[in-house]
């Protein structure tokens, strides 16, 4: 404790004299250690450096901020639920990964969602004291830095273009429909972003879409929904570890292949309704799930995943080609062991012979619950 205040003041726990001041905070005294400790209990939720900042909202802690820390969901981090329209009236319901809780926004304008107030759930995703203790890296409630999010406008390409002027060093990058699809206006994603980490794109009509070492050299996880079949797009990532595609099914799908070749860091492969095939090769020491729901034209399939806890080919509705399991790639380094992992064949229409090689597989476990997502739907 410290006694540099010499002003008469109140002790904080017992109300008399005191001048020893809180050699944290300094904006409260006591008039012993005996007090100090009392009311430490209460205090401590408030006691914060001068000029200090939230770890949560990164906004200075001072005598008008000091109980309220208030943080929104963070776009990058949101599920899409549902979505409805009708009798003048738009909605759309959302998953927070970061709070795990469900909320929905409301709008009269079908292409209002990034204006649309929150109408049901939790209007922020945390809401409670500040702290300056550094965040668990798995807690994920937090305002994010140099994080951006764009709706699609008439003002989009101009706002894209402008990036490496307006946040040279975005970590965090969203491009999304503000409701609406509009395929009539086409965009291009070319733009050099050095520091970005995070990209997801979703529902909004691109021409062109060029990721690779030179432009996004840092970029580690991609997530692109909707994106027009006719879009040109490369994805050269060596860095690259989480990957999701929705809802795209073009011509020529060499891209991907390229990308699962360049991309031999790949974690997660998340997919639904992609065209893939009709032969895919997945190779990769660091690849833990492979997710093919839906996967259109996927008929053969090559796999090296020494460490892969899940692959779902679920509703895959022709796959009659070969599964082949490789112990060995000429691009990785050997391991001693190689893990089990489940294969989720629920719902998908595969030869006898795949069907033979996967239950004749050491390393795999096979899941079927074709039966029960019947019953589920049926009733």
């Amino acid at each position: 404790m410290d006694t540099s205040n010499d002003e008469s003041s109140v002790c904080a726990t017992c109300g008399n004299y005191a001048v020893k001041e809180c050699r944290q905070c300094r904006r409260v005294v006591y008039c012993d250690r005996g007090c100090q400790k009392a009311d430490w209990k209460q205090h401590k939720k408030v006691c914060f450096p001068p000029g200090a900042k939230c770890d949560r909202c990164i906004e200075i802690i001072d005598e008008n901020n000091l109980r309220l820390c208030l943080v929104p969901h963070a776009v990058h981090l949101l599920d899409d639920d549902e979505k409805t329209f009708g009798r003048g009236l738009a909605t759309w319901n959302f998953s927070c990964r970061a709070c795990e809780k469900q909320f929905a926004k409301q709008s009269p304008d079908y292409n209002g969602q990034e204006t649309a107030p929150i109408t049901k759930g939790p209007k922020f995703c945390y809401c409670g004291p500040h702290t300056i203790k550094p965040l668990p890296d798995e807690d994920l409630r937090r305002v994010y830095k140099d994080s951006m999010v764009l709706y699609f406008g008439p003002n989009l390409q101009q706002q894209i273009d402008a990036i490496p002027i307006t946040m040279p060093h975005v970590r965090i990058l969203t491009i999304q429909s503000s409701g609406g699809f509009d395929d009539s206006i086409e965009h291009t994603l070319e733009v050099s972003m050095p520091e970005l980490e995070i990209l997801r794109l979703m529902d909004v009509a691109f021409h062109k879409v060029t990721l690779n070492e030179q432009l996004t050299p840092k970029l580690v996880d991609l997530t692109m929904q909707n994106i027009p079949e006719e879009c040109q797009l490369t994805v050269l990532l060596p860095e690259l570890k989480t990957f999701g595609m929705y809802f795209y099914g073009p011509e020529d799908d060499s891209w991907i292949h390229e990308m699962l070749a360049t991309s031999t860091k790949l974690v997660t492969f998340d997919s639904y309704k992609l065209t893939i095939g009709p032969k895919a090769t997945f190779a990769g020491n660091n690849l833990e799930s492979i997710n093919l729901r839906r996967a259109e034209g996927l008929h053969s399939l090559t796999l090296y995943a020494p460490n892969l806890n899940h692959l779902s080919l679920q509703a895959c509705y022709n796959f009659e080609g070969t599964f082949t399991i490789l112990d060995s790639h000429p691009k990785f380094e050997p391991v001693q062991s190689q893990s089990h992992f489940v294969v989720n064949i629920s719902n998908a229409c595969i030869s006898p012979a795949v069907e033979r090689t996967l239950q004749s597989n050491p390393r795999i476990t096979v899941e079927d619950r074709t039966e029960e997502y019947a019953k589920m739907e049926f009733g």
